[in-house]
């Protein structure tokens, strides 16, 4: 191989490496990418961890609904009134909710 023909293998092959380079850190699959998913990836994961917690204090209102021994009349007269808003006219409501 020439002088010529082993410069340019060079040249070409030193493109090639800082091309994949650059893509290894820039690119759609590179370092930049992956730091960013993992960043979602951490809000998504509190976000699941918040829905939880709502979807577990949503079943144990539920419950307190539901026939049977756990029954809370007292509950039901509260959710009511304050669905309604209907009350005496005595009466001082506080919505803690």
């Amino acid at each position: 191989m020439s002088k010529h023909g082993s410069a340019l293998l060079s040249v070409g092959l030193g493109a090639a490496i800082l091309y994949l380079g650059a893509q290894a850190v820039t690119g759609r699959q590179g370092l930049v990418a992956y730091v960013d998913l993992q960043a979602q990836e951490r809000v998504l994961e509190q976000r699941v961890a918040q829905l939880s917690e709502e979807e577990a204090n949503l079943q144990a209102r539920a419950a307190r609904l539901q026939p049977g021994e756990h029954f809370d009349r007292d509950y039901l007269d509260e959710r009511a009134r304050i669905t309604l808003a209907a009350g005496d006219g005595e009466e001082i409501v506080f919505d803690l909710n």
